[in-house]
């Protein structure tokens, strides 16, 4: 049995579960594992607190900064590898509950 079925690319996103946060930009992504949730939400609250912020675990890339109107840009990837998306201040604000709570 063969089947090919229609899709598309979504936009960009950003999704958190309780298994991990994904960035997307539309065109290409990056899964962070949620046992990485203590230093993807310290570097979070760094870019709340002081505006911008980029740390580096390993192999991977995460961090952000302020950006105008009351964004905020989230990127993260690996170092020659990095997505990009921005957030308006409230879904800033939800990724860093919904990443404090284990993405329940």
């Amino acid at each position: 049995m063969t089947i090919t079925l229609a899709a598309e690319t979504p936009g960009p996103y950003v999704h958190v579960d309780n298994r991990a946060l994904v960035l997307s930009n539309g065109q290409t992504g990056v899964v962070f594992n949620l046992a990485q949730a203590r230093w993807l939400c310290e570097t979070l609250s760094i870019v709340a607190d002081e505006g911008r912020a980029t740390r580096m675990q390993g192999q991977h890339v995460f961090g952000g900064f302020a950006g105008a109107g009351g964004s905020t840009v989230v990127f993260g990837g690996t170092y020659d590898d990095v997505v990009t998306v921005r957030l308006s201040g409230e879904a800033f604000a939800r990724l860093r509950d919904e990443l404090e709570s284990g993405g329940r």
